[in-house]
């Protein structure tokens, strides 16, 4: 029987939660009943767990208030949408009470959980029952009657075991609360990633196997988007201000849009909020504090993104992920059949969490992946040993070479054969790009200076000059042999208002077709493709 937590059965508690998250977070996912505004919910309580688990790492001390600190602050760090937040601050409460004592026993625990309860509730400005709040309150509640029954003399196990029956049933009765639920046919998502993780400790305490628990709970049905809020865009990020500016910072907040959540303290916040006036509410966090880890997700093009997939899945078993950046690029890649798209390419090269939330975002469980950076490859290749889905990565080292991938590709085709046609479509493509030098250099061509703009091919800067249409009229004389037929100019975002004609003409002149796409990405001026 166990009486006490030591510091290091928190570290075993912390890693218990996220094997518990895991085992239930498609589970969790598809009970959201706003699959886009907070991401999926399952995927957001794990990252946010795995964030206290490597804050946990980086700390050099194993004693509990150390280890209560790393739990508080790295969930706060790494807080993912409403429901990552809202976890945030229940482990932020109960730390607070942990962390004063040398061992917790269910004393202890009891009054950290009623703590954990009402740090949760302050934080959003306006609670809404039927929610994680609800059963971490009802669960808390649970918790100090039975401590105060048994006069704390019963066994963690015991106490915990109680606490987590009450959580179930809390949940269970959530769509009674909340008509938006009822509605959807599902149980609130945050509640349900809650008691994942009260499950988890509970095993932890009984020495018991993580199982799946078949439970009557909510399943979805049909779901379609209820739509409570009806926001443009989610912006999350950590302001790093004066405590009394953050107040005054959410009240405004609320005037601007909806699941407005401040959270945090000692000059530093997590900010999360739904609304149309991203400008200003980035302007007006920046005019009070510094910004870091800013993050936005338009969620009405998500939506229309999840329902194309949706749509693609019921005619197609194979789903295809691309990583992408600029507009124009997103938008031909989606016209190809591309169901989900992560953001990034050069200089802003996605994680391996971003693709990986992206496969288990599509409802195929057989999956292309396609990085189209060279850079971007291996954190790709990693997503096939964390997904229980089949994922195969087409290594296009360019966004020249992930068009010709696609255009291999055969929806109604198994996947081995469209494998197979996509790596000789690679094989097929020569990518060059031009770009601005960010430095003085030196080399075949001698030297270069900063701002010239240069021609790279097979990795190497093939034409330089203080002219982009000069170098990259030299740069595609380099690429163009005998033989080819057709080349793809991908105009970015800095060579908008150039003359292409120039480079049309050299092109056509050898009898080539060409292909003329907006692409509207940054860094590379132009990009081609030669096959």
């Amino acid at each position: 029987m166990v009486e006490r937590l030591e510091a290091a059965d928190f570290i075993g508690l912390v890693d218990v939660a996220i094997d518990a998250l895991k085992v239930h977070k498609e589970e969790i996912n598809a009970m959201n009943v706003f699959p886009v505004p907070d991401g999926d919910t399952g995927t957001n309580m794990l990252l946010t767990m795995q964030a206290v688990q490597e804050a946990i790492g980086n700390s050099n001390n194993r004693d509990m208030p150390s280890i209560c600190q790393a739990i508080s602050r790295g969930s706060l760090m790494g807080a993912r949408g409403n429901s990552g937040v809202v976890l945030s601050q229940i482990l932020k409460g109960m730390t607070e009470v942990i962390a004063e004592n040398e061992a917790a026993d269910v004393e202890v625990m009891s009054r950290a959980l009623t703590r954990g309860s009402e740090v949760a509730y302050r934080a959003v400005m306006k609670p809404v029952e039927g929610t994680i709040l609800t059963v971490v309150r009802e669960a808390s509640e649970e918790g100090t009657r039975s401590k105060d029954g048994k006069d704390g003399k019963e066994s963690m196990e015991e106490w915990f075991t109680g606490v987590v029956l009450k959580a179930r049933e809390t949940l269970e009765h959530t769509p009674d609360l909340l008509p938006v639920l009822k509605d959807a046919g599902v149980v609130d998502a945050g509640g349900r990633g809650l008691l994942a993780i009260f499950e988890g400790i509970l095993a932890y305490l009984t020495g018991e196997e993580l199982q799946v628990i078949e439970e009557e709970v909510g399943q979805v049905v049909g779901l379609e988007h209820p739509q409570v809020e009806d926001f443009r865009y989610e912006a999350q990020f950590i302001l790093h201000c004066k405590d009394s500016r953050a107040e005054r910072y959410r009240e405004m907040l609320h005037e601007m849009g909806g699941s407005v959540l401040v959270v945090g303290g000692d000059k530093l916040y997590r900010v999360h909020v739904h609304t149309d006036e991203l400008g200003r509410v980035i302007e007006e966090a920046s005019s009070i504090g510094r910004l870091s880890d800013l993050e936005i997700t338009d969620l009405k093009l998500q939506v229309e993104e999840l329902d194309a997939a949706r749509v693609a899945a019921e005619l197609n078993s194979i789903g295809v992920v691309a990583v992408a950046v600029g507009d124009g690029i997103k938008e031909i890649l989606r016209s190809m059949g591309v169901d989900l798209i992560v953001d990034g390419g050069q200089s802003m090269n996605p994680s391996t969490a971003e693709m990986l939330g992206a496969i288990d975002g599509i409802p195929q469980d057989r999956v292309l992946l396609i990085p189209n950076n060279k850079n971007i490859i291996p954190a790709a290749e990693q997503t096939k040993e964390l997904t229980e889905k089949e994922v195969v990565v087409i290594p296009a080292a360019s966004i020249a070479e992930g068009f010709a991938a696609m255009v291999a590709f055969d929806p109604r085709s198994e996947l081995d054969k469209n494998c197979e046609r996509m790596y000789r479509a690679l094989e097929r493509v020569k990518t060059g790009a031009v770009t601005v030098a960010v430095r003085d250099s030196k080399g075949k061509l001698g030297k270069i200076k900063k701002g010239d703009f240069i021609g790279l091919f097979r990795g190497e800067i093939v034409s330089a000059s203080k002219d982009a249409l000069v170098t990259a009229g030299t740069l595609l004389e380099s690429m163009v042999e005998e033989g080819d037929e057709i080349v793809s100019m991908i105009i970015g975002d800095e060579a908008h208002g150039l003359n292409h004609s120039e480079l049309m003409d050299i092109l056509e002149d050898k009898g080539l077709e060409v292909e003329v796409i907006d692409g509207g990405q940054p860094v590379y001026h132009y990009i081609f493709g030669v096959e």
